[in-house]
């Protein structure tokens, strides 16, 4: 099982990732997307960063309305993917590279984009502080950082401890807690005939509205809005099952 601080490293590599997650909602991407385009319009804000972009969901979409966007992320595997989408969709303005989100450098940028909660990975808070400040630091003077993440108050209400289902022949056990300030998703992929068993974890802090008001403000940063969902609804820190938050650099 991957338990490390590291766990993100095999388990967003693995072709296993992808079986999970193939029925991800495109209309709530595009949703997201088409909220960002009209807050910061491309033609005036042009460069987009997708900072842990996965496999291309939101980086194609972005390109879609008109932004010239960059995808970092740090599984070979998805970048792989997201630049064949990227071909097969006939999709111009967008380029993928691998990159850690703490390290990688660019640009800079008009927009950075940090979506489906594509961050809190790292266990240690340094580590989701840095970066934070290397999101900043690919920003344009003026630019703005989006980040769409969980609300951690929701996601204590609504938790599902367990969930069975089948993904072709096999099994999929998943096994849901909160550990030290985490939500812990463990995941069990049971063959049908009696291959090796394959699991994996997902874990991600809790961050609260606070905690994200409090890094930005520590780099001159400034929270403009939060949205508590991808139609750019009012933000409920008790209901709202999202987090949509829009920094600027500051003054």
């Amino acid at each position: 099982m991957t338990t490390s601080d590291n766990w993100f490293e095999s388990w967003f590599d693995s072709p296993l990732y992808e079986k999970l997650y193939a029925s991800r909602d495109d209309a709530e991407a595009a949703q997201l997307t088409s909220w960002i385009a009209g807050l910061l319009l491309p033609a005036q804000y042009p460069d987009v960063l997708d900072m842990g972009c996965g496999r291309g969901r939101h980086s194609l979409l972005l390109a879609k309305e008109g932004y010239r966007v960059t995808g970092v992320d740090l599984s070979p595997r998805a970048i792989e993917t997201a630049r064949r989408k990227a071909e097969e969709n006939h999709v111009p303005g967008v380029r993928f590279l691998t990159g850690d989100m703490r390290t990688w450098q660019g640009g800079p940028f008009h927009i950075v984009c940090n979506l489906f909660t594509s961050f809190g990975y790292f266990e240690d808070d340094d580590d989701n502080l840095r970066a934070i400040r290397n999101m900043q630091s690919n920003l344009k003077k003026g630019g703005f950082l989006v980040m769409d993440y969980l609300n951690p108050e929701a996601v204590q209400r609504n938790l599902v401890p367990e969930e069975k289902f089948a993904i072709g022949d096999m099994t999929c056990e998943i096994h849901r807690s909160i550990e030290k300030d985490m939500v812990v998703k463990s995941i069990s992929f049971i063959p049908s005939d009696s291959r090796m068993l394959r699991q994996f974890q997902e874990r991600v802090k809790l961050y609260d509205a606070d905690w994200f008001v409090k890094a930005f403000g520590e780099l001159g940063m400034i929270m403009k809005e939060i949205r508590g969902d991808y139609q750019g609804g009012g933000y409920d820190p008790l209901q709202s099952n999202r987090m949509l938050m829009v920094i600027s650099q500051g003054k």
